[in-house]
């Protein structure tokens, strides 16, 4: 049976990789296109180029030219099929079984999985004035496949009260923690303390301080100069159990963290925080959070 091509409709089953091609009758083509997409992911987690904001702004900008390339490769091709000779894969349930296994290979092959990242919105000030509220961050989640989380790293982790939460690491496996007067003390010793600059925050008057953990690495952390937050301030000391981790958020005074739900085992925490790629203003695009 001869039957006209229709090129809205090849550009519109373009949007789905392959599709349109499959609609005009280019089989192989087709394969082609959708054996790309699901590779281009892979290929780019396993360069790591996605763990920079430059490699990942060239993931989308090939990612977005290869939507329009092959919409406008079926859109182009029907035009030009004036006398198609209908095949047998011109068949609606062809096209829906095609459909049906794309959408379930996506599912098993997930793009965080695929790409070894995950981006993250951060919906709280917890982590003032590190991470601000409506920063987009990328995670990196397999970070720790073979280095080990250390002090001050910025984690993703499953928080037992629901959802995916961020915050600081600031005890380790079998460290015994304890909270003096707002300072964190580990294994006996305080994280050394220096105070900076001071600023008013919902009426309130912030004191910005820079601490020192236990190995050397540098964090800025915030506290209300009047202690409106007795219990987020003292904490007896406690002995961190094996393969857990004790985190903080920065903004100590508000912050549901370890204080609060506990230690956080290591099989929950999902990745490391690496760079910012958006927020509410321009100076918050692209900030190594590896550095902070």
């Amino acid at each position: 049976m001869v039957k006209r091509r229709k090129p809205v409709a090849a550009l519109l089953l373009s949007l789905l990789p392959g599709l349109g091609q499959i609609y005009n009758g280019q089989l192989t083509k087709g394969l082609a296109f959708v054996l790309f997409d699901l590779l281009f992911p892979v290929i780019f987690g396993l360069t790591g180029l996605a763990l920079n904001l430059s490699g990942l702004m060239i993931m989308l900008v090939v990612a977005t030219t290869f939507v329009v390339y092959r919409m406008a490769d079926g859109y182009i091709v029907a035009k030009r099929l004036k006398d198609y000779e209908l095949k047998a894969i011109n068949k609606w349930y062809v096209y829906l079984f095609y459909t049906l296994s794309l959408v379930g290979i996506r599912l098993f092959l997930d793009a965080p999985t695929s790409t070894g990242i995950q981006t993250f919105k951060i919906p709280t000030p917890s982590m003032v004035p590190t991470l601000l509220q409506g920063d987009r961050v990328v995670a990196q989640l397999n970070a720790y496949n073979k280095t080990l989380i250390d002090y001050g790293d910025i984690v993703v982790f499953n928080s037992p009260e629901g959802g995916i939460w961020t915050f600081r690491v600031v005890g380790l496996p079998l460290d015994s923690i304890e909270i003096i007067d707002g300072k964190v003390s580990v294994n006996g010793q305080l994280n050394e303390v220096k105070e900076g600059a001071r600023y008013l925050s919902d009426g309130q008057e912030v004191i910005e301080f820079e601490e020192q953990l236990q190995n050397n690495k540098r964090i800025k952390t915030v506290r209300f100069k009047s202690n409106s937050f007795p219990d987020a301030r003292t904490m007896a000391k406690k002995l961190i159990p094996e393969n857990e981790y004790f985190l903080m958020g920065d903004n100590r005074d508000n912050a549901f963290d370890s204080r609060f739900i506990g230690t956080i085992k290591k099989e929950d925490i999902l990745g490391r925080v690496i760079y910012s790629y958006w927020g509410n203003t321009s100076d918050r695009i692209n900030i190594d959070f590896r550095l902070q």
